[in-house]
């Protein structure tokens, strides 16, 4: 597998690149992950049976935590030699998956591509030429994508953009899944997480992800002033990133300050009971492809307000398990969540029917349908 990045560098992608390989070894395979060294120098290590292979790195101008992979195109010739794999699977659509194609020539296994993002998401950086940018992105992508035997998504909706701009290799879904026995309801480790974490009273309206400009996280915590006005209620922020201190002047100017709380990073062992001891999960990002958080909050029976873009209405059913907003409507993001947490009675419900929707994305099903596709393209 190659990823841009592996923890300790931490996103969505690199947390499913280690748990799919980490599933992978203990069914009995061999993996090895080509990945940014976080240090930035090149070195080779093991987790729990993945074999790392850290290369060379540069700084990246957008994500201080996320080095940007380097790696000669000898240098991965060999390293593919020496492993000989029987499939790559590139989750990485730059440096290390053009890399990779530019030896497809040389390779004689099925080289297999992930695809994670909207060309969208781009555009979140660029203060000028965004539609012409979007353009050649797309254009990019699916030259890109189109040159593999094979390209899995997390959702139909992803694919389904992408077959609409004019992809043509194979395709599967493959949900990114998430493990239900570790995000459940209940109050197991809620009352620890409390102190430890010094959360503020209820109601709790909690998102999970980078604090990045794609996330949008400005527009929740614009909405947190509508809902503050009807409502003493309290906006977790879990996760750690560029844009923290432009958030933070965000929250003071609009005098929402001690209504925002930045939790930074939280482990893996504290995040399920964070989940529990929240009322309300909720995403205003627009560039969403599947969203583990979203999943996540699902498993663990909260309701959700989601803005109504890319993939998240798979995942947030309008009226049932939340509520869907329009993409960067700041009122009707603070009118949804106040609407939810002033009634608990429908809250319950919504919460019930979001342990349905986690449920049919457990990862078990993930790692059994990941390892079947490997087979039989083998």
């Amino acid at each position: 597998m190659l990823s841009h990045g592996y923890p300790p560098t931490v996103s969505g992608v690199t947390l499913v690149v280690r748990k799919f390989s980490q599933a992978l070894v203990r069914r009995g395979h061999r993996v090895m992950v080509v990945t940014a060294s976080e240090s930035r120098r090149p070195y080779q290590t093991e987790d729990r049976g993945v074999q790392l292979r850290r290369v060379r790195a540069f700084p990246n101008p957008f994500w201080k935590e996320g080095p940007i992979p380097l790696v000669g195109l000898g240098e991965l010739g060999d390293i593919i030699k020496t492993f000989q794999p029987d499939v790559i699977h590139t989750h990485e659509g730059a440096i290390l998956g053009n890399q990779l194609l530019r030896l497809r020539d040389e390779i004689a296994v099925p080289l297999v591509s992930s695809c994670y993002y909207l060309p969208r998401y781009v555009t979140h950086y660029l203060t000028w030429g965004t539609h012409l940018i979007n353009w050649v992105m797309w254009k990019y992508a699916v030259w890109h994508f189109n040159k593999f035997d094979h390209v899995v998504y997390s959702t139909a909706t992803q694919r389904d953009f992408y077959l609409e701009q004019g992809l043509r290799a194979p395709t599967t879904i493959i949900s990114n899944g998430l493990d239900t026995d570790h995000y459940k309801p209940g109050a197991e480790g809620v009352a620890e997480v409390e102190s430890g974490y010094n959360l503020p009273p209820r109601p709790r309206v909690l998102f999970v992800g980078r604090l990045m400009k794609d996330k949008k996280i400005d527009v929740l915590i614009q909405a947190m002033a509508q809902v503050c006005a009807g409502r003493d209620a309290h906006l977790l922020l879990v996760g750690r990133g560029d844009e923290r201190g432009e958030l933070e002047a965000l929250a003071a100017e609009i005098c929402v300050k001690d209504r925002v709380h930045f939790l930074g990073f939280v482990p893996e062992e504290d995040l399920p009971a964070i989940y529990r001891a929240s009322d309300i999960f909720a995403i205003t990002s627009t560039s969403e492809v599947q969203s583990i958080p979203t999943l996540q909050a699902a498993a663990t029976g909260l309701p959700v307000v989601a803005a109504a873009a890319a993939a998240l209405p798979e995942l947030v059913q309008d009226g049932k398990n939340g509520t869907l907003v329009p993409p960067d409507d700041v009122a009707a993001t603070g009118r949804a969540i106040l609407e939810i947490i002033s009634s608990p009675d429908r809250a319950a419900c919504m919460g019930q029917s979001s342990l349905a929707v986690g449920r049919a994305h457990a990862e078990e099903r993930s790692f059994e349908k990941l390892e079947t596709f490997y087979r039989e393209l083998i």
